[in-house]
C-alpha cells in the first residue's frame, strides 16, 4: 500500500465495485463546509482506490473529493492504492467504518450492505459473525436468503421502507406479496396514508381475495367504488379507511354482510348523539359497548330511559346473537 498522485480519468467512481450507490441512499448535496474546506485547504486526505491489476482503479472512499476535483478541472489526485492482495474483508471493514453513519440509517441500508458484502464475494461465516453482529442482527438459518429476498424488492419500495424506517419483520412481510400488488400500493401512496401495518393488511387481504376468486389485479382495479375513492375530495386518511374497508369487504364478504346488518340495527334505533353502541369490528370478541356521553345532569333521566328501553334491549340482543 502506498500513496501517489494518479490520473482521475483512471478511477472508476459510480461504476466501482465498491460504489455506495449499491447500498446507500445519498444525496449529492455538499456536506456543510466541505467544499469551503477543499477550497481553502485543498484536498488533504487522499482518496482510497483498489487496484485489481486489470482495467481502471476502483474507488473505495473519496467520492466527494473526486467530484470536487473534477468540478475544478483537476487532472490528478492523491490516492492510497490497495493492491489486489488486500483481503476483501479488510476493504469491507474499511467501508463499514467510513460509511457507518449512512449504513446504519435504517434496517434497509443495513440489509443492502449485507447483500453488497455477499456480492463482493465475502465468506458467509464472516458476514454472519461480523456484519450481523455489528448491525445488531441475530441471524437464523435462512437470514442471508431473506436479505436477498428483501434486496429483490423494487427500488421504489426499498427506498420507501428506508424512508419510513420499517423494521426487519415489516420488510420481510412485504416480500411475501406479489410484485404487482406492491407496485400498486406504491402508486397509491400519494393519495393514502401508508404505514407498514396498513401495507401489510391491504396486500394480504388483496392477495387472498384475488386467489380465492381466481381474479387478477386488473379485475380488482375495475371494482365498483374503487375509482370513487381516489377521485373523491376525501382526506388521505379517509381514503385510506375507505380503501381498507373495500378490500376487507372483498376478502371477507360474510363478515362484511354481518357488519352491514349490525350497522342497520343500530341505525334503526335512531340514538341521540350522547349514546353510542360499539363492538369489535373483527367479530372476534363477543361483547357490545354502550357508552353514554353526559354533559348535563338534566339529560340523565332521558338518556337512561333510552338505554333501558325495550327497543335498546332487543337491539343489543340481536347484536350479541350476530357476534
Amino acid at each position: 500500500m502506498f500513496v501517489r498522485n494518479i490520473s482521475i480519468d483512471g478511477i472508476l467512481v459510480e461504476g466501482s465495485r465498491f460504489s455506495p450507490g449499491g447500498f446507500l441512499y445519498e444525496s449529492d448535496n455538499d456536506v456543510p463546509g466541505l467544499e469551503a474546506s477543499f477550497r481553502n485547504l485543498g484536498i488533504i486526505h487522499p482518496v482510497i482506490v483498489y487496484d485489481g491489476n486489470t482495467g481502471p482503479l476502483h474507488l473505495i472512499d473519496g467520492r466527494k473529493r473526486i467530484q470536487y476535483a473534477l468540478g475544478n478541472h483537476f487532472k490528478e489526485i492523491s490516492a492510497v492504492i490497495l493492491p489486489e492482495s488486500t483481503p476483501l474483508t479488510d476493504i469491507v471493514t474499511l467501508i463499514l467504518v467510513n460509511r457507518k453513519t449512512g449504513i446504519e440509517q435504517s434496517i434497509m441500508t443495513k440489509v443492502r450492505f449485507i447483500c453488497f458484502a455477499m456480492d463482493a464475494g465475502l465468506p458467509e461465516p464472516w458476514i454472519l459473525d461480523h456484519l450481523c453482529a455489528a448491525f445488531g442482527f441475530r441471524p437464523y438459518s435462512d437470514f442471508l436468503k431473506d436479505c436477498r429476498r428483501i434486496d429483490a424488492l423494487s427500488v421504489e419500495l426499498k427506498l420507501f421502507c428506508h424512508e419510513k424506517k420499517f423494521s426487519l419483520k415489516q420488510i420481510l412481510n412485504l416480500t411475501h406479496y406479489p410484485e404487482e400488488i406492491l407496485s400498486q400500493l406504491m402508486a397509491w401512496r400519494a393519495d393514502i396514508q401508508l404505514t407498514a401495518s396498513i401495507m401489510d393488511e391491504i396486500a394480504s387481504n388483496l392477495k387472498d381475495h384475488l386467489r380465492a376468486q381466481n381474479e387478477t389485479l386488473g379485475d380488482f382495479m375495475n371494482e365498483e367504488g374503487l375509482a370513487e375513492i381516489f377521485q373523491s375530495a376525501l382526506s388521505p386518511r379517509d381514503k385510506t379507511e375507505r380503501l381498507r374497508e373495500l378490500v376487507r369487504s372483498k376478502r371477507f364478504p360474510i363478515l362484511s354482510g354481518v357488519q352491514a346488518k349490525m350497522d342497520k340495527t343500530v341505525e334503526g334505533l335512531k340514538l341521540p348523539g350522547e349514546i353510542s353502541l360499539d363492538w369489535d369490528r373483527t367479530l372476534e370478541n363477543r361483547n357490545v359497548d354502550i357508552t353514554v356521553h353526559l354533559k348535563d345532569i338534566k339529560s340523565f333521566d332521558v338518556l337512561l330511559e333510552k338505554v333501558s328501553s325495550p327497543e335498546m334491549k332487543k337491539a343489543v340482543e340481536n347484536l350479541l346473537d350476530e357476534l
